[in-house]
């Protein structure tokens, strides 16, 4: 299963209710600084659509919210602990727990969720893109 399967199943399956509140929460929030970042691009000579702008307003900013992300890491690191107890029959150090699950995956938790965030995001876009006009 491919990364935008298992995307496309949590989204179908409803476990991604809560990027869609986070992204209207976000839109709602920074309306008028996509307005801006659009209207910087076209000032550049540069057209872009206003579903185009918030996708890079997004990416720009790499985040829609930083608590509920922090939060859902913890729990992975969280699971990672659980597993290596499991695995070697004691309980790990924590920290070393928490610093090695950041340095090995971290990152691609984040690109990960980004590309959660756009595919809801195109899936309603619609429904969006009106939160941007009012």
């Amino acid at each position: 299963m491919s990364e935008l399967d298992d995307i496309r199943a949590n989204y179908d399956a409803g476990r991604l209710e809560g990027l869609r509140g986070d992204l209207e929460r976000f839109l709602v929030a920074h309306r008028e600084k996509i307005r801006v970042f659009a209207a910087e691009q076209a000032a550049r000579g540069l057209q872009v659509p206003q579903d185009a702008a918030v996708k890079f307003y997004i990416l720009r900013l790499r985040s829609i919210n930083p608590r509920r992300e922090i939060q859902d890491q913890l729990e992975e690191i969280q699971r990672e602990k659980w597993i290596r107890g499991i695995n070697t029959g004691c309980a790990p150090d924590p920290q070393e727990v928490a610093t090695d699950w950041a340095k090995r995956y971290s990152a691609m938790w984040r690109e990960h969720r980004l590309t959660e965030i756009v595919y809801v995001f195109e899936r309603e876009k619609d429904r969006y893109l009106k939160i941007l006009e009012s």
